[in-house]
């Protein structure tokens, strides 16, 4: 069953809202846009983004419990932590507006906020330029210049949410203004910028008794904008592709900046980059080339943004399913017949679970996905389910039923440091998947219970352990384990996914976690026999997918 998202694409001029579906990639079915009318203020345009996620839930027959989460595509300064709008200067009047916590509240649809360039960044990164890198730097440079970057795997945000906030790089020390300031990125190689210089070298050259070629094409000299410049210098005019060649070596020395500083596999440039490449990319490659660390250069791509005109749809979803560790084209894969032998054989042999099927199936995929995107997985139970937590550990990080021994390179770096120790031992080691079973280690446990409080052993090794990324998986029969549920709320906290294996109604884990698998069972030892099982299962899966 694909997942469905509802999408929030804020802007000063404009807003959508969006439903898509996720299966090998993101499918929008329905958008509604309205004027944001800012001169109304931030609750006119609260009421039309309810109004709007009212009516596409009614069109489509769904109810909030139907959307898994909703994305939000918003110009900043934000706390995408917090999901706070602080102040942007497109939105006046949107000071301090805890939006993705009103959206909880009233939906109650878990909501992720984020900054709209860091969001096309995602949408390049997983759809586009920058598929299967692990650095890439997304540029804007549309009407303003922003930026987003992905530095080993993840997005960059930064202390105060400000990261990729290129626009605002000083390029010389004076010029074009933008961003507040002069001689900026913003100022140089923003579609504003491009319209002001192209009036300046307009009355520049008429000052001197030169009529431009590119008046020809307008009435005044504020009707002068990117096109009527492009479409000047590609028949051919020395002034216009002049214009452009400077604009061309302001954007080859602020790509040139941020390679030296992040070192890229790929810069992605989006909307006037996608027009205009031809005009632009000479001066800017002589540029680069003569200011970037020659080192840094080698292997690097810099290309038109791949996503098109539905990257702004596209946006807000990225948002979702970014936070939730979701990978767009891999979601919804899960059809290899290693894999699903498995999971087909665990009915098969159970049907008494055959109400699970969808829920093992969920839990299953954000494993999958945590360990695809370099995660790992902290498992905490009580008593008996603290040691399933222990066998689905032993399971994951050496073999099962797999061998995944090492070969080629990494065998044989394997063998020049250990075989020198005990020889012959590289060859005995397997590959594994990280796990880690927050069992009571006696040490960890009576200093977190005595100088922290009862119930907050497991709680105080996910929060030294666990990430963003990571994934929670809590073990119980009966749901309501204080020291597990502490757990996973402190693993939430931090960002991470949390999945559980429970019985009986599920109680208060069922209600956290992103997925629960609730067996049927009236007693401990029952639900504990139906979990053993499902541990196998997904293990199995897991190590068909990454090893066979």
């Amino acid at each position: 069953m694909e997942k469905k998202y509802i999408g929030l694409d804020i802007g000063g001029t404009k807003c959508c809202v969006l439903l898509a579906e996720v299966n090998h990639g993101i499918v929008i079915t329905d958008k509604i846009r309205f004027a944001t009318c800012v001169d109304k203020g931030f609750d006119y345009a609260w009421g039309k983004l309810c109004e709007g996620i009212d009516a596409i839930l009614a069109a489509h027959r769904l109810t909030p419990r139907d959307i898994d989460a909703i994305g939000i595509s918003c110009g900043g300064p934000l706390d995408a932590r917090h999901g706070i709008v602080l102040c942007p200067p497109h939105l006046r009047g949107w000071v301090n507006i805890p939006l993705t916590r009103m959206l909880e509240e009233k939906y109650g649809i878990q909501a992720f906020l984020q900054n709209d360039a860091n969001a096309c960044a995602l949408v390049e990164w997983k759809l586009g330029a920058g598929r299967n890198t692990s650095n890439m730097i997304f540029l804007t440079m549309g009407t303003g210049m922003g930026g987003g970057m992905i530095v080993e795997g993840r997005l960059l945000c930064g202390h105060t949410d400000m990261g990729g906030e290129i626009g605002h790089l000083r390029l010389t020390d004076d010029g074009p203004v933008g961003f507040g300031k002069a001689g900026s990125v913003e100022g140089y190689t923003s579609g504003e910028a491009i319209r002001h210089q192209a009036m300046a070298w307009t009355k520049d050259m008429m000052s001197r008794g030169q009529i431009p070629a590119w008046m020809n094409d307008v009435n005044s000299i504020e009707e002068l904008d990117v096109k009527v410049m492009a479409d000047c210098a590609r028949r051919g005019d020395e002034d216009a592709i002049r214009f452009w060649n400077h604009i061309g070596r302001m954007l080859g020395r602020t790509v040139a900046m941020l390679v030296d500083a992040f070192n890229p596999e790929v810069v992605t440039i989006g909307s006037i980059f996608v027009r205009c490449e031809e005009l632009l990319r000479p001066a800017m490659e002589a540029e680069l080339k003569a200011e970037a660390i020659p080192f840094s250069l080698e292997g690097l791509r810099v290309v038109p943004a791949q996503t098109g005109e539905a990257i702004g749809d596209l946006a807000s979803i990225m948002v979702a399913l970014y936070n939730l560790g979701i990978d767009p084209l891999t979601h919804g894969d899960e059809r290899k017949p290693e894999v699903m032998a498995h999971y087909n054989r665990l009915f098969e042999q159970y049907p008494q679970l055959e109400g699970c099927r969808e829920q093992i199936m969920d839990t299953y995929l954000i494993m999958r996905d945590c360990y695809q995107d370099g995660g790992k997985l902290l498992i905490c139970g009580e008593e008996g389910s603290c040691a399933d937590g222990e066998r689905i550990a032993r399971e994951l990080v050496k073999g099962s039923s797999l061998p995944r021994r090492f070969h080629g390179a990494r065998l044989e770096a394997l063998s020049r440091n250990m075989d020198a120790i005990l020889p012959g031992s590289a060859k005995a080691m397997q590959q594994g998947l990280p796990a880690i079973a927050l069992t009571r280690q006696a040490a960890v446990s009576a200093a977190a219970e005595n100088d922290c409080g009862a119930y907050l052993s497991m709680a105080q090794q996910t929060v030294a352990y666990g990430r963003k990324g990571d994934v929670l998986l809590g073990i119980g029969t009966s749901g309501n384990a204080k020291d597990v549920l502490l757990a996973i709320a402190a693993g939430k906290a931090l960002g991470m996914r949390a999945i559980c294996l429970t019985g009986g109604t599920g109680g208060r884990m069922a209600q956290l976690c992103d997925s629960a698998i609730v067996v049927p069972g009236h007693c401990t030892a029952e639900v504990q026999e139906m979990h053993v099982p499902i541990c196998h299962t997904l293990c199995a899966m897991l190590e068909a997918k990454f090893f066979a």
